[in-house]
């Protein structure tokens, strides 16, 4: 079975598409059969950074149906072992695909014969990149010391918890309704505290909420700090950490702390990864660790109900952003130390 490694950050700029493409050339080269696919719709580039051309059949060609079989995507790269499948830069609106073009990806993606499939998605925490980031329950989470990115990472994690709970029930069931009225409660100045809806739907719906909350139990986002320079950088991240299982009630793990190195400009410049024209860089050793860490763990395809959008979309609004509370907790968290590291 194909493992999916999901790669999202909760806003751009911290490197997500140059990790995505390093660790799959890493997969590709300890002799992994590997799939690199561009979800980062309206702004697909990763064929640049691979040194390919874009003239060959991409996802727009598969969404606009110019070609109904999903193999006739797969080009070759540089690399032995590594497949790609390009995003698409030429169809305006294919950011908003719907939810059956949604799953008709998803189902070839799985049903491809490779080892890894590494999907670079775009950043933040529209619909559909929250529902490629869940297709597992260790999907993995790129972002920065820097303050905003790590408010940015944690206002995703929210968001893909709230996204991840709701889509345990049906479109059209009772559990549903009701969380979306708690959320659009919440647009109206209420805090939408996600451990506080989850225990209010379990008083509520009782038996019909003991697997969703079994399911959310899976659910353990890595993360790769990247461009880390110094102890005080981890440190950041582990308060993230703490945050996160206090708010979220959500088990984080790292699997890398990748350090800033100026020469990824060059890479990207070149359209040579860093793997490929700095093979001995603490950046490029400090992502094989986090590779070796990957191969650890299963990443298979996490099967929940149908991807429908929430009745009056509400989730998705009160999902992506930080409320006032939220972001005097964190600031609370970073201006205290940690004692249980």
């Amino acid at each position: 079975m194909i493992n999916i490694l999901p790669i999202a950050s909760g806003k751009g700029g911290v490197g997500k598409s140059n990790t995505a493409v390093n660790l799959a050339i890493i997969l590709a080269k300890k002799g992994k059969r590997v799939v690199l696919i561009d979800l980062d719709f309206g702004g697909a580039n990763l064929h640049t950074l691979l040194g390919l051309k874009n003239n060959h059949a991409g996802l727009g060609n598969f969404i606009y149906k110019q070609t109904s079989d999903f193999a006739e995507l797969l080009q070759d790269t540089q690399i032995e072992n590594l497949k790609f499948v390009a995003g698409d830069c030429l169809y305006p609106g294919t950011a908003n695909i719907d939810t059956l073009t949604k799953q008709k990806i998803i189902r070839r993606v799985t049903e491809l014969d490779f080892d890894y499939a590494v999907l670079d998605l775009g950043a933040g925490t529209t619909y559909n990149t929250l529902d490629f980031y869940l297709l597992t329950y260790n999907s993995i989470l790129v972002t920065t010391p820097e303050l905003t990115s790590i408010l940015n990472a944690y206002s995703f994690l929210k968001a893909a918890s709230f996204r991840f709970f709701m889509r345990q029930f049906k479109a059209s069931s009772a559990e549903r309704k009701f969380l979306n009225d708690y959320l659009r409660e919440s647009e109206s100045g209420t805090e939408a505290s996600f451990l506080d809806m989850i225990s209010k739907t379990s008083m509520k719906f009782g038996e019909s909420t003991a697997k969703p909350i079994e399911e959310l139990k899976k659910y353990r986002p890595q993360v790769i700090l990247n461009q880390g320079q110094t102890t005080d950088d981890l440190e950041m991240a582990k308060r993230l950490r703490s945050l996160v299982m206090k708010k979220l009630g959500i088990t984080m793990d790292f699997v890398g702390f990748v350090p800033k190195d100026e020469r990824i400009g060059y890479a990207v410049a070149t359209r040579t990864p860093m793997v490929l024209s700095n093979p001995d860089s603490e950046y490029v050793q400090s992502l094989e660790k986090s590779v070796e860490r990957i191969m650890e763990h299963t990443y298979s395809y996490n099967e929940m109900h149908e991807f429908s959008e929430p009745v009056g979309g509400g989730a998705e609004e009160s999902g992506e952003v930080l409320e006032n509370s939220d972001l005097d907790v964190l600031s609370s968290e970073f201006s205290t130390e940690e004692t249980d590291y």
